[in-house]
């Protein structure tokens, strides 16, 4: 089982994902004393006097045969790399380089070291193929972690969406070990912006109609990268963009009551009831608010206030934008390629351009953000139409006047 990143998938692909996660997944509350690093990998320990703990690892069905203690080798995906770095206070960047030496002796006596100090109990998340003997931890989480699962979420979102009565139509969803995405729209939910869309070409392409409808993208994280969400978005019918609101997002944190040290966790039918009412209500009033005319024009009337209006400074804009967005050179130039193919030098275009790449380039959670970070670069688009190197030799120049 290794790190996933699946983009795209109909919604027949993500329940079937969705379902096999759920035969596969194991939480356990464990004292961190319990809990050490060797050769990388994440090893819970427990002896013959340790009843509850012993139980719990023998019904993972993966123990280790001939020891005189009950064990369990767990493989560790990123997440839960990045929660050992974070919970146990190593800096990321000395965390990366010791699990990158071919050597893992150093990281392994790190890791164990600040494990058996930090005196806590944590929530273990992992998947265990019973049929292959092997597992892999995904997640260190807090024993306070209230877990809300994808698959419960999809299906109380798809419960919703029926109840509502109204057409929502499933885009297309995305999976990785942090995070998980479905996408909506609301096709009978359309607004014509010609003034807005007149001077963009798709790139590879030409534009079909000037029609932008609504809808919304749900989001979640089984692994602590993020409160379950709801936010509205729109998307471009002639090239498919979508711009997320994210101002207007319903949001619920995963907190919940303290767990009980070695226990499983097997979540009650109350509680999984409970959180499939809420996602099912929310989603519901959601619905309500995103699926309207009203709310769609008002949004788009803000998206031409602003965008609509030539830039001074097209090129510097773009390349102040992915500065501003933390973008690498070669992201860069793939969004000044789109910029370009589209022929539209207006504050729009920008969000265009960065919105075709996430569409088209991004990772699902790249996509999520640059979708919402497309919107609020829009709202700025003043302060990143300048001319960078005008304004540099502006700023060299002020301090040999001042120097004279």
């Amino acid at each position: 089982m290794e790190n996933r990143s699946l983009k795209n998938l109909t919604i027949t692909e993500v329940v079937s994902e969705l379902q096999k996660d759920n035969l596969r997944k194991n939480d356990m509350i464990v004292p961190s004393r319990l809990l050490s690093m060797v050769e990388g990998k994440i090893i819970v320990k427990s002896n013959e006097d340790n009843d509850a703990l012993n139980k719990l690892l023998v019904e993972t069905g993966i123990t280790m045969e001939d020891s005189a203690y009950n064990i369990i080798e767990l493989g560790v995906l990123d997440t839960c790399h990045s929660h050992l770095s974070s919970r146990l206070n190593i800096p990321k960047k000395y965390y990366d380089l010791m699990n990158g030496e071919e050597d893992l002796s150093l990281i392994d006596h790190n890791v164990t070291h600040w494990l058996h100090n930090a005196n806590k109990n944590y929530l273990l998340r992992s998947f265990i193929d019973k049929e292959e003997k092997n597992g892999v931890v995904r997640g260190l989480l807090s024993d306070r972690y209230n877990v809300m699962d994808n698959y419960d979420v999809m299906l109380a979102t798809l419960q919703a969406v029926k109840e509502t009565g109204i057409n929502v139509q499933i885009e297309s969803g995305d999976i990785t070990d942090k995070k998980f995405f479905l996408r909506f729209t609301c096709p009978d939910i359309e607004v014509e912006a010609p003034e807005l869309l007149k001077n963009y070409k798709v790139p590879n392409g030409s534009p079909s109609n000037n029609g932008i409808i609504t809808g919304f993208v749900i989001s979640n994280s089984e692994t602590g990268f993020g409160t379950f969400s709801i936010s509205p978005r729109a998307v471009v019918l002639a090239c498919s963009n979508g711009m997320i609101f994210k101002d207007d997002a319903y949001a619920k944190r995963h907190l919940g009551s303290k767990l009980d040290e070695y226990s499983t966790i097997d979540w009650s039918e109350g509680t999984r009831t409970k959180n499939f009412e809420l996602v099912c209500s929310q989603v519901k009033d959601a619905i309500k608010t995103y699926a309207s005319q009203d709310y769609l024009k008002g949004k788009i009337q803000d998206l031409s206030d602003k965008g609509n209006k030539e830039l001074n400074h097209p090129i510097d804009c773009v390349k102040n934008v992915t500065k501003h967005l933390i973008i690498g050179e070669e992201k860069e130039k793939s969004i000044l390629d789109y910029f370009f193919k589209s022929g539209d030098s207006t504050g729009f275009g920008v969000t265009q351009a960065i919105t075709y790449y996430a569409q088209h380039n991004a990772s699902p959670e790249e996509r999520f953000e640059l979708e919402s970070k497309g919107v609020e670069v829009l709202s700025n688009i003043d302060s990143f139409d300048v001319a960078v190197v005008k304004e540099r030799a502006s700023k060299i120049g002020s301090s040999h006047t001042s120097l004279n």
